[in-house]
């Protein structure tokens, strides 16, 4: 089962960030005993492999490399693919 996280929007309404909206920090996890910030997207992740998703495609947009080099090629048990839109055009354009 495909998860996908459509990620290609700018965050004009909580601008200025230095990063993705994706990864802003809310919570903590545990990371070989050591606790680091959690990202906002990491939640929706983590439900997603749950509720049985394999593979999870990240839509984003040209400059967004952060999320991918946040998160890498796979997270828990889930391959991760980047999928880029060129320009924003909507929800169902990312999706298709």
């Amino acid at each position: 089962m495909w998860g996908i996280i459509p990620a290609a929007g700018t965050g004009s309404r909580i601008q200025p960030l230095a990063f993705s909206k994706e990864l802003l920090p809310v919570g903590s996890r545990i990371d070989g005993g050591t606790e680091r910030p959690r990202a906002v997207s990491e939640y929706l992740v983590e439900r997603m492999v749950l509720a049985g998703a394999r593979k999870i495609c990240f839509v984003i947009s040209p400059g967004k490399s952060d999320i991918l080099e946040y998160y890498g090629g796979s997270v828990y048990s889930a391959d991760l693919c980047y999928a880029v839109q060129p320009r924003p055009a909507g929800l169902c354009d990312a999706i298709f």
